[in-house]
C-alpha cells in the first residue's frame, strides 16, 4: 500500500469538517460539474430504476440522476453529515421520488440486492473505511446492476512528478489520493472500465456487477 506519510483523520473530525463546509457545497461543487455529468452519463440511469446516491453530499448529483428516473423512479441519498444533508433536504421537495437517510457508507441501512445502480463522487478517497463502503455496495447492488465512481487519484503518467504536491494538497480537504480505489473496485467487480481525467488525476470508473447469467458483454453507455 502506498504510504502518504500524513496522518488520516478519523471519520467523527471528517464528519466535523463537512458541516462545516456545508453551506458552500453547492458553489465548489460548480467546479466539478462537467465531471459528475459524465459519471453520470456512464450510469445509464433507466426510467424505475432504484439508485443509491451515496455519499450524496448536498445532492450536487440529484438533478441528473432524477431527470432519467421518470416517475416510477427512486433515488435515495445517504451521508454521514448531518450538515450536508440538511442542505440536501432544501431539494428534497423538488423531487417526490427521493428520499434522504443519515448514515455510514460502510454500514448501509438497506436490504441485499435492493438497487439497479449506485454512484459515488468524490467520496471513497475521504471515507476511511473505504473498503467497507466497496463491500456493502456490492452487498446492496442487484445482480447485473451498476456502480459508477467519480473520483481523484494519482497519476501514473506523465504527471506523476505532481503527486506529490497532489497528496499535500489534498491532505487539507481530508482525502487520501493514494488508496488504490480501481484495484479495489476490480477486485470486487467482474467487469470495470476506467476513464482518466485531468492529466490522469481524475478518473470514472463503471463497474458492473456479475448478473445470474451474462448472456453479452456490456459496454461503456453512448448517447
Amino acid at each position: 500500500m502506498t504510504q502518504t506519510g500524513l496522518e488520516q483523520p478519523s471519520q467523527t473530525a471528517i464528519r466535523a469538517r463537512y458541516d462545516f463546509i456545508a453551506g458552500w457545497h453547492d458553489a465548489i461543487g460548480r467546479f466539478t460539474m462537467t465531471h459528475r455529468r459524465g459519471a453520470i452519463q456512464a450510469l445509464n440511469v433507466q426510467p424505475g430504476d432504484c439508485v443509491l446516491d451515496l455519499a450524496c453530499g448536498a445532492g450536487a448529483n440529484f438533478k441528473g440522476v432524477i431527470a432519467d428516473l421518470e416517475s416510477d423512479g427512486t433515488l435515495l441519498g445517504l451521508d454521514y453529515s448531518p450538515g450536508m444533508l440538511r442542505q440536501a433536504h432544501r431539494k428534497a421537495s423538488r423531487y417526490p421520488c427521493l428520499t434522504l437517510f443519515l448514515g455510514d457508507a460502510a454500514r448501509l441501512p438497506f436490504a441485499d440486492s435492493v438497487f439497479d445502480r449506485i454512484i459515488c463522487t468524490y467520496s471513497l478517497k475521504v471515507i476511511p473505511p473505504y473498503r467497507q463502503a466497496l463491500d456493502e455496495v456490492v452487498r446492496v447492488l442487484k445482480p447485473g446492476g451498476v456502480f459508477v465512481v467519480l473520483d481523484g487519484k494519482l497519476s501514473s503518467g506523465s504527471t506523476r512528478f505532481l503527486n506529490r504536491l497532489t497528496l499535500w494538497m489534498a491532505h487539507g480537504p481530508m482525502t487520501d489520493l493514494a488508496r488504490p480505489l480501481i484495484d479495489e473496485i476490480a477486485q470486487r467487480f467482474q467487469e470495470v472500465q476506467v476513464k482518466e481525467y485531468d492529466l490522469g488525476h481524475t478518473f470514472v470508473a463503471v463497474a458492473r456487477k456479475a448478473a445470474q447469467s451474462l448472456e453479452t458483454r456490456w459496454t461503456w453507455p453512448s448517447r
